[in-house]
């Protein structure tokens, strides 16, 4: 945070927000002129592209001014709040590089209070906070000792749910007509207006999704796609991933997805041309000797695709920690612009949405081709002649056809599967 201090009062201006980004929006403000405040207190939630976080107070004192409103659009290095604080107080150095974590400046001569702050993601604290549970109190379980929502959830014991109710014997009631609702059953946020037809309501597109439209418009008019959907039995592979065990990690959860990313590194290290990007200004064809994995994740605002970089050097089981943490990181808010850049192939997780089976992923431009996985499910299939249940999943790939041809994504999808 860049924080200018005049006597006891605090600016807090809008930090660098990373390469090439110069701007956010302001989704939520939490606080309200006049009101006291206490150091980690949640602030404002500030979106920009597709990283949205929650930024929390840098010191302990007074809301003097709120200069900001909910969903204004504010530059780099404008002030959005001044706090007043008692005299000497200084905003403590914060231990992470997210946006609710930047450094902050503190008074010539005067030194930071040291202290330790448990790597937790902006959600986690705040429940932490509703709860009144001292995170210094705590043992994450995450990669690193980042405490999770789950470790939190620990020390509680829910409520059994009850039992299901035993139907039978009920007389099925006869069809009947329902008629249509007058208005929609989920409340619409926007202005209220109307056109030719009737009643309409306009919302304007928040930072994410505009960020995603622009990617998506110069990705369909520049990339000829071309997809090919396959069908991978996994039987066997689902059988080994239940029976896996880590003796060193006795917590740790496979997923198939890890397997999947796995599968496709080993593929791309045999068939380079899917791990290439292409140069325009050049009419070059740039080869990554590295292995950036961009995964997309459903959230409120969008499909969001964090990058695990340099999978090639990871094992089924570290893949699993990163998949968990990015999902969690990225659906919490917890994550920076930066997390989303650097990826050389993608792979969207469809069936985690619902019960997808194909469809034609969009080539992130800087990359030739994105995997898309639907939903496993349970099928008659022929094995030795015979008829028997497999578990099949569908995959569906779409290539840069500038680049790569059906003679080089063939034997590669060949050999992910």
């Amino acid at each position: 945070m860049d924080l200018t201090m005049t006597a006891t009062m605090h600016q807090f201006k809008l930090p660098d927000l990373g390469e090439g980004v110069h701007e956010g929006q302001i989704i939520r403000i939490h606080v309200a002129e006049g009101q006291p405040i206490h150091e980690d207190d949640p602030l404002m939630e500030v979106e920009t592209d597709k990283a949205a976080v929650e930024i929390t107070s840098p010191v302990t004192g007074l809301v003097s001014e709120v200069h900001v409103s909910e969903q204004q659009l504010v530059h780099v290095g404008e002030v959005m709040v001044t706090f007043e604080s008692n005299e000497g107080d200084a905003p403590s150095t914060p231990s992470t590089s997210r946006i609710s974590d930047l450094p902050t400046e503190v008074p010539a001569g005067a030194s930071p209070p040291q202290r330790h702050r448990p790597p937790a993601s902006p959600s986690v604290r705040r429940l932490a906070r509703e709860r009144g549970v001292n995170l210094n109190e705590i043992c994450g379980s995450g990669p690193g000792g980042r405490i999770t929502r789950a470790d939190l959830e620990r020390p509680y014991t829910a409520e059994p749910a009850p039992p299901p109710e035993t139907i039978s014997n009920v007389p099925i009631p006869a069809a009947r007509v329902v008629p249509a609702p007058s208005r929609p059953t989920t409340e619409l946020k926007g202005t209220a207006d109307t056109d030719q037809y009737g009643a309409i309501v306009r919302q304007s597109l928040s930072q994410a999704r505009r960020a995603i439209s622009r990617a998506m418009q110069t990705s369909w008019q520049t990339i000829p796609h071309v997809t090919d959907c396959n069908d991978a039995d996994i039987t066997e592979l689902e059988s080994m991933r239940r029976s896996y065990t880590d003796t060193e990690h006795p917590d740790r959860r496979i997923t198939a997805l890890a397997f999947v990313v796995r599968a496709v590194c080993r593929a791309i290290w045999k068939h380079p041309i899917l791990n290439a990007s292409i140069d325009t200004e050049q009419d070059e064809v740039v080869y990554h000797e590295y292995i950036n994995i961009g995964v997309g994740v459903d959230t409120p605002r969008g499909i969001v695709a964090p990058v695990i970089r340099n999978a090639h050097l990871m094992g089924v089981g570290e893949l699993s920690d990163h998949l968990a943490v990015i999902t969690h990181n990225t659906r919490s808010g917890a994550f920076g612009v930066d997390d989303t850049h650097g990826a050389t192939y993608t792979i969207s997780n469809a069936g985690a949405m619902g019960r997808t089976r194909y469809s034609t992923p969009i080539i992130a431009p800087g990359t030739v081709a994105c995997l898309a996985v639907g939903r496993a499910q349970m099928m008659p299939w022929i094995v030795d002649e015979q008829v028997v249940p497999r578990l099949i999943l569908p995959l569906s790939h779409s290539i840069d056809h500038r680049l790569v041809d059906g003679g080089r994504e063939v034997p590669f999808i060949g050999h992910v599967i």
